[in-house]
């Protein structure tokens, strides 16, 4: 990804005149104008929070978990979730196998601060029992194709996988009250997460000293 995104950038002269004159005419090099946007595939797998989502070239699969876990110590009535973003070096020849590189941890923290800051989940839903146990949701990114706009496709594949996750239903019993059983599937239908907002990526770019606009992705719902 960094290899493709320092090619891209380092243009000739004649290809810079190039591509300014061809958005000067609202034209991009695959045929689209400049608000067109790539197109949009989303597809959902047989189980719970499994979403895989292609936009042009670019192709991305998400999977989403959950498990109980103490909570944190400043929010013992939340709980909480994490990203976490693996890049394939079929996806790219410049991606490197092994531990995350930069990139993928840049994406991972993209998506993670669109979905935090926004408190699109509610993450006190999450919470079977204050200040011990609460859902700790994860959501794993796979970038099988990068073809561009990676962060836009990675978003909606998270949330894709988000709408469609159910967890187990739990309840608190016991003597004491502080016993945690949890449902089999079998005998009680699994909770879906409560989201309150879709926080989608919307990537543009301004050429020609910002005189051109340039949309990569349009989205909303």
């Amino acid at each position: 990804m960094e290899g493709r995104l320092n090619n891209m950038w380092r243009l000739t002269v004649n290809e810079s005149k190039f591509v300014e004159s061809a958005l000067q005419s609202e034209l991009r090099v695959d045929g689209r104008g400049l608000y067109d946007y790539r197109k949009l595939t989303i597809k959902f797998g047989k189980e719970y929070g499994s979403s895989q989502v292609q936009l042009g070239q670019t192709h991305v699969m998400a999977f989403v978990t959950a498990q109980l876990v103490q909570p944190y110590k400043d929010r013992p009535s939340e709980g909480s979730f994490s990203i976490f973003t693996e890049f394939s070096p079929m996806a790219d020849p410049s991606f490197e196998p092994g531990h995350p590189g930069e990139s993928a941890v840049e994406l991972g923290r993209i998506i993670d601060r669109a979905l935090r800051e926004s408190r699109a989940v509610d993450t006190e839903s999450l919470c079977v029992l204050a200040g011990k146990l609460v859902w700790s949701v994860r959501i794993d990114l796979h970038i099988l194709d990068n073809g561009g706009n990676l962060v836009d496709a990675a978003n909606v594949a998270a949330l894709a996988a988000l709408m469609t996750f159910r967890r187990p239903d739990c309840t608190v019993g016991g003597d004491n009250s502080q016993d945690v059983i949890i449902h089999p599937p079998e005998e009680r239908e699994p909770l879906p997460l409560i989201i309150h907002h879709l926080p989608i990526a919307f990537t543009f770019g301004f050429f020609n000293k910002g005189s051109i606009l340039v949309k990569k992705l349009c989205f909303v719902y």
